[in-house]
């Protein structure tokens, strides 16, 4: 769930390069990441996610609001979520994984280096997907 416009071009070209073929859904805050994950409102008719990309820091409901909602909730709890954001802060990661975050990821700023984390994540949570 990310919530800038550049990011998620940047994420989905990532994916192309590597050539992962995954269908990637985005919302731009956490109130319509919760909302697209009860497949209420405008997400009605939305997929269950199979991997979740969250950053911390959206707008209107945080990343940690999202991350702690989804797993305290028993029909969401079991979706893995990595964590992809701009803090380096070891108080950060900890805090995700402890909060059940699969995976901590800081975001590269050079796009090969995010190539090779798309790859990494996509290798570990949708081994299907990885030509």
């Amino acid at each position: 769930m990310e919530d800038e416009d550049g990011s998620a071009r940047l994420f989905r070209a990532a994916l192309y390069e590597a050539g992962i073929g995954v269908s990637l859904y985005r919302v731009s805050d956490g109130e319509q990441a919760l909302a697209f994950l009860h497949q209420s409102g405008a997400y009605r008719s939305a997929r269950r996610p199979e991997l979740m990309v969250l950053d911390l820091n959206m707008p209107r409901v945080d990343g940690w609001t999202v991350l702690r909602s989804v797993k305290e909730d028993q029909q969401l709890s079991d979706i893995p979520i990595v964590v992809l954001s701009t803090s380096e802060w070891p108080e950060d990661q900890a805090r995700s994984l402890a909060e059940g975050a699969r995976r901590y990821l800081v975001k590269p700023f050079d796009f090969f280096d995010l190539v090779r984390a798309v790859e990494l994540i996509c290798a570990e949570f949708l081994p299907q997907a990885v030509s």
